[in-house]
């Protein structure tokens, strides 16, 4: 059994710029999925997702002194994964009759590619290159990080029987990622002299873009400039439709028992 499917929705992250996950940095995201129904409960799918994730110090909500930091930054996430679905319902009579309203909850492995950047005077530029925390510096500084990391979707929801053939649903799917770099955002601020000397203003400045009037001369060289110990995630939340090619997997269950006189001969499973 086999069915195929369109999403979309909305995508948001949880980081250091997330200001508590602010409604405002919702960007929309789209996807595509393939599900496999093995057995009634337990279903595989192969999915796709694209979307855009940003936050900023400036436009947060929740004044707690990041404003001045004035950090900012958007990426594109393309993910593609493998989910195993697990239905909270009781099926015993066949696809075509299956429950109305079906809950799910989901657990997967992905892989997905992200680019922060930022704009700054008219041009983009990708901050994984420019090494914002140093890592192009001559110097105790963290390497550069990768764009392509793998991640571990978790999520729940529910599909609406619209048709035999056709289901609705709704979910939300948290990333749990194992990279702090999704906002280009983790540890230290590096030395603003070095890096205007080895990679000129612009890189300086979006490595230390701070606005606090009481600080004009921006932050101390390797202060906090995040937190490494906490992860980043990444969230897509979606309405989604599944067309279902075929039932014959799931037809009901007719023993073919004969009995022959009033004995058990000719039992046929």
């Amino acid at each position: 059994m086999m069915g195929a499917g369109l999403s979309a929705g909305a995508s948001n992250y949880a980081g250091e710029l997330d200001d508590n996950f602010t409604l405002i940095f919702t960007r929309p995201g789209f996807g595509a999925h393939i599900n496999f129904l093995f057995f009634s409960r337990v279903h595989i799918r192969l999915a796709a997702f694209h979307g855009r994730i940003t936050a900023s110090d400036a436009n947060g909500v929740n004044l707690s002194g990041n404003q001045y930091r004035n950090l900012s930054f958007y990426s594109d996430i393309d993910e593609a994964g493998i989910h195993f679905m697990y239905k909270l319902q009781s099926r015993k009579k066949g696809f075509t009759k299956r429950n109305r309203i079906a809950p799910y909850v989901f657990i997967g492995f992905a892989y997905f590619q992200f680019n922060p950047k930022r704009e700054l005077n008219g041009k983009t530029y990708e901050l994984q290159k420019v090494g914002t925390e140093g890592q192009y510096l001559q110097g105790a500084y963290p390497k550069p990080y990768s764009l392509k990391q793998f991640s571990i979707p978790v999520g729940l929801g529910f599909m609406l029987k619209i048709t035999d053939h056709l289901d609705i649903g709704t979910e939300i799917g948290f990333r749990k990622t194992f990279t702090d770099y999704l906002d280009d955002v983790s540890t230290k601020y590096p030395d603003k002299q070095q890096m205007l000397a080895e990679q000129g203003p612009d890189a300086a400045y979006l490595a230390d873009p701070s606005n606090d009037p009481e600080v004009p001369a921006g932050k101390i060289n390797f202060s906090k400039r995040g937190n490494s110990k906490n992860l980043d995630w990444y969230v897509y939340t979606n309405v989604h439709f599944t067309y279902y090619f075929t039932t014959a997997l799931f037809k009901a269950y007719k023993p073919s028992n004969k009995f022959r006189g009033d004995t058990c001969k000719g039992l046929i499973f």
